[in-house]
């Protein structure tokens, strides 16, 4: 798990931030309604488990469809695998299949190491077969080189210890330079920052075995489109931009989810809904994009979320949906920028004496 030291740093400053306007947080009432309407929800799911095998099971499926038609369908619409193709067609063929391919990937692994690994909501059902789905579903995202049990001990204490010294994915203050760190080449698996929660920072026995896991899939899909595409194609696809777009998302998504929120669960997180942002920064809809609601039930699984997510938002006062969601379209560049903005702004105006003392990113890898 994370070292304390920028965790403290960052902990102090999250108690010393003050939103202006004040911040508005649910009431009582709303807060009754919502559990009322999570139990609710939590008992259909218990009452249904065959339907909601059905669901994951055909989200599983879709999925590896998907990726099946990112690498070697989709390219044929620019590339023509027995005729020698131009240079600006690869480029765009491999830009774009490689970044979806990326997506698909990452939609994966969050799906996995959240639904799966922590919480283990993929399959319901105590039988023999049902204990094979759930190790499979809690394991898929070794594919994409995720490690579930480092991910789901972080989590859980994530949810246990909310906003304090223990939470092991503390996100309420992400001092910038640690993000920004991430955009380094590579950044998945080279330490340069320890601003990351899909795998340990070293290499751990698990590590080892998602990096094997990873390995035999995408070695499969090299071999297939290095010889349907050529090794230009293979390697801009699957070397460059396949480590890259969908771990950017991912960090872009946890810089955000909690980032200058307040110290609790109810009112620690935004929701980014099922719109264009919450798709494509949510990991899709069995993803995170109603991570608030998650919060506040943590017991129902990702299609109940968006219901619940539904439920709340109806229920919010302006200046609470200013908080808690984010505009269409311009709403979440807008908010990246504020935090951005109030990050920097909070770093510069505070007298670095009063802050516990921040190792370097090479003595918290140790």
């Amino acid at each position: 798990m994370r070292d304390r030291g920028t965790h403290a740093q960052e902990l102090e400053l999250a108690r010393r931030y003050i939103p202006a306007p004040p911040f508005e947080g649910l009431t009582e009432k709303q807060m009754s309604l919502i559990m009322s309407r999570g139990r609710s929800l939590h008992k259909w799911f218990k009452a249904h488990p065959l339907l909601h095998n059905l669901i994951n099971s055909a989200v599983i499926f879709f999925i590896f469809a998907a990726d099946f038609f990112s690498l070697i369908v989709f390219p044929r619409l620019f590339l023509s695998p027995h005729h020698t193709n131009s240079f600006p067609s690869i480029l765009v063929a491999s830009f774009l299949a490689g970044c979806l391919h990326s997506w698909i990937l990452y939609s994966l692994s969050v799906y996995s190491l959240h639904e799966g690994a922590a919480h283990n909501i993929v399959f319901a059902g105590t039988g023999g077969l049902s204990r094979i789905a759930q190790s499979l579903s809690r394991n898929l995202c070794r594919l994409a080189g995720g490690e579930p049990d480092y991910y789901s001990a972080c989590h859980m204490a994530h949810h246990a210890r909310f906003g304090s010294e223990d939470d092991s994915e503390f996100l309420n203050f992400i001092i910038p330079r640690r993000y920004w760190l991430t955009f380094l080449p590579l950044a998945a698996f080279i330490n340069f920052s320890d601003f990351l929660i899909h795998r340990p920072p070293s290499y751990t026995r698990g590590r080892l075995i998602s990096a094997a896991w990873a390995t035999v899939y995408h070695g499969a899909y090299i071999y297939a489109v290095y010889r349907l595409f050529g090794g230009l194609f293979c390697a801009l696809s699957m070397l460059v931009f396949l480590p890259h777009f969908g771990f950017y998302l991912d960090r872009l998504r946890q810089f955000t989810e909690h980032n200058l929120m307040p110290l609790e669960n109810k009112n620690g997180a935004r929701s980014f809904g099922i719109g264009f942002w919450g798709i494509v920064v949510g990991g899709g809809p069995w993803g995170q994009p109603c991570h608030w609601a998650h919060h506040l039930v943590a017991s129902i699984p990702w299609y109940q979320q968006i219901v619940l997510h539904r439920y709340i938002a109806g229920l919010l006062t302006p200046r609470q949906r200013e908080q808690f969601l984010i505009q269409p379209l311009i709403g979440f560049p807008k908010m990246w920028w504020q935090l951005i903005r109030e990050s920097n702004r909070m770093l510069r105006g505070i007298d670095s004496s009063i802050l516990p003392p921040q190792k370097t990113v090479a003595s918290r890898m140790v």
